[in-house]
């Protein structure tokens, strides 16, 4: 991970200097609402890029002497202009896998039934041959018809097995953290009644022992992830230019993806280091559309020891050879629990029903999986490594705040800006320890909005309304960003800028937990300078201000002024990264001259 200081120094070695005589944009953009995410949060009209960077912000008559015979003009005629968007975490090249062509699309409203799913992977097996495998992601059962009145109700490897007896199915669900299976994937897996749960997970199985096709958690589903075959680098660059089309064509320029390099193979058949290298090859091609940063995964894919990080750290090196403005390694990823639809987030207090979740490291006992945390955050602490921890419950997120203050404790002099990566339920009081020891949030406001009708069945009315408090977050001191966590949610900024604001259920349009609404300022500072900060980037992106990487995203509408109820249908009509349009509407196209 590159330091702040080298990126300091590389920032104003490689700008073009505003005050430079003679120097000639290469695109100047005018006539716009120019909403900076300065410190002053200030508006401004105009803009002017050279080589990459923003050498001018200011009038239009401020970056006039800069035009040229050669400048690029981009008219905004009165639309509104922001940094680029920084998706702080997802999983961008596992969205485009589970999309078609690549994958069975069975998200909502795609998907409605279970009629629907079956409809959708009958059509996949007549284009392949028996034996080959078919992917999917997406399903939720409270958003298909037949689950309607019973929400914890589940599919079955039968209703696969139906219309796949020949093929080997298996489709994720729209969280990643249950797999549902045919019979087919089952027996390639060799998962059987005498299958055990592995530690952190659940092979699902009827009254009489027999496995009924729905895999829980990372550990489990990776044993049947594994006997599929996995995507070539080629076909991971396919997948990668798709991700990237689809998060420019959002206003998307920077996101955060975690990535495995070690043999284990996640849930979307990538392996991490394969998808590194076709970002590497992307590069060195000048088709990058989008600046990633890549936390490592080493281990079993959701499953880490400290074996797995001294042992991993020893043999895979990322690559020295990218630009790190561009492709950057963002410490590392650990997954320290499950989540709540599942009850296996772990919690505090039990949930509606009893239980308490659990860490899924492994260990014999909690204390067991605790130390082995603890022992974790340290040991990546000294080495100078973020670490993006999964964690969803408050008693997860308690023991990393443990881990983080016992290394800062031992080693004050290292900042590595560790995140807590989802923190549904962080509680006051360790949303003021994160904020004491420098630490982030990086929450998913479109999870909050899918689950706020069925949480209170399983967390109650209170916990309910307090899930995601970014006001309490905020009142803290903690640095927070925002996400899609794609493919859990589609990367709609604009949706969750809108579900930050109002906390409306999607389904009911109910408000929860009122009192942890932010305001659009905030919400959009989290979507822009959060994520900018989590990347240990913020003196190069993600406000548009002088000699700063010009990155940005052109919306038609005012998100500052318009109903609230409307923002998430604003469309992004430009995406510009590193002073190039990497993505432009229909309705763009008469802003270019």
């Amino acid at each position: 991970m590159i330091s702040e200081k080298e990126l300091e120094k590389l920032s104003y070695s490689d700008a073009p200097k505003s005050d430079a005589q003679g120097t000639e944009a290469d695109l100047i953009i005018i006539n716009g609402k120019v909403i900076t995410v300065d410190k002053d949060f200030s508006i401004k009209q105009a803009i002017a890029v050279k080589d990459g960077w923003i050498v001018a912000v200011g009038t239009n008559g401020d970056v006039q002497k800069f035009a040229g015979r050669n400048t690029q003009v981009i008219d905004l005629k009165g639309k509104l202009i922001l940094p680029g968007i920084n998706e702080s975490h997802g999983h961008t090249a596992a969205f485009a896998s589970v999309r078609p062509p690549f994958a069975i699309d069975a998200r909502y409203p795609t998907v409605k039934s279970m009629a629907d799913i079956k409809a959708a992977v009958t059509a996949k097996v007549k284009t392949l041959k028996p034996g080959q495998w078919i992917r999917g992601r997406g399903w939720n059962t409270e958003y298909l018809e037949e689950f309607k009145n019973d929400p914890k109700g589940l599919p079955t490897k039968k209703d696969l097995d139906e219309v796949a007896p020949d093929n080997p199915v298996i489709l994720t669900d729209w969280s990643g953290h249950a797999v549902w299976a045919n019979s087919k994937a089952l027996d390639l897996a060799k998962i059987t009644r005498e299958t055990r749960d592995p530690d952190g997970g659940y092979v699902l199985k009827d009254a009489a022992g027999e496995p009924i096709g729905i895999l829980k958690e990372i550990p489990t589903f990776s044993l049947v992830t594994k006997a599929a075959p996995l995507f070539t680098v080629e076909e991971v660059k396919e997948i990668v230019t798709l991700g990237m089309k689809e998060m420019n064509a959002n206003g998307v320029t920077s996101y955060n993806e975690p990535l495995g390099p070690g043999a284990d193979q996640n849930d979307f058949g990538i392996r991490g280091s394969k998808v590194i290298e076709g970002y590497r090859q992307l590069l060195k091609e000048g088709k990058l559309t989008a600046r990633v940063q890549i936390p490592l995964l080493y281990g079993k894919y959701g499953s880490v020891t400290y074996n797995d990080l001294v042992q991993g750290s020893q043999k895979y090196q990322f690559p020295a050879d990218v630009d790190p403005f561009w492709i950057q390694r963002a410490g590392i990823k650990i997954f320290s629990d499950g989540i709540p639809l599942l009850k296996t987030a772990y919690m505090w207090e039990p949930y509606v029903g009893g239980g308490y979740g659990g860490l899924v490291i492994p260990g014999a006992t909690e204390q067991e999986k605790y130390d082995e945390l603890i022992k974790m955050v340290e040991f990546a602490h000294e080495k100078g490594w973020q670490v993006h921890v999964h964690a969803c419950g408050d008693r997860a997120i308690s023991s990393f705040i443990d881990g983080v203050e016992k290394a800062t404790m031992k080693m004050p002099w290292i900042h590595p800006r560790h995140v807590i990566i989802h923190g549904d339920f962080i509680t006051p009081k360790d949303a003021k320890r994160a904020a004491q020891y420098g630490m982030g949030h990086a929450g998913l406001p479109a999870i909050k909005a899918l689950l706020a009708d069925t949480m209170a069945s399983y967390m109650g009315p209170e916990r309910t309304a307090y899930q995601m408090p970014w006001r309490t977050l905020l009142n803290a001191g903690v640095m927070i960003s925002m996400n899609a966590d794609a493919p859990s949610a589609y990367p709609n900024w604009r949706l969750d800028v809108q579900v930050a604001v109002l906390r409306e259920a999607a389904k009911s349009g109910k408000v929860s937990g009122p009192e942890e609404c932010i305001t659009r300022e905030e919400a959009i500072r989290a979507y822009t300078m959060g994520g900018a900060w989590q990347d240990h980037m913020e003196a190069v992106k993600d406000s548009i201000e002088e000699n700063k990487l010009a990155d940005f995203c052109v919306i038609s509408e005012d998100i500052l002024t318009i109903d609230a109820h409307k923002i998430k249908d604003i469309p992004v009509l430009m995406t510009i990264v590193g002073g190039k349009v990497a993505y432009k509407s229909s309705q763009a196209t008469n802003l270019l001259k």
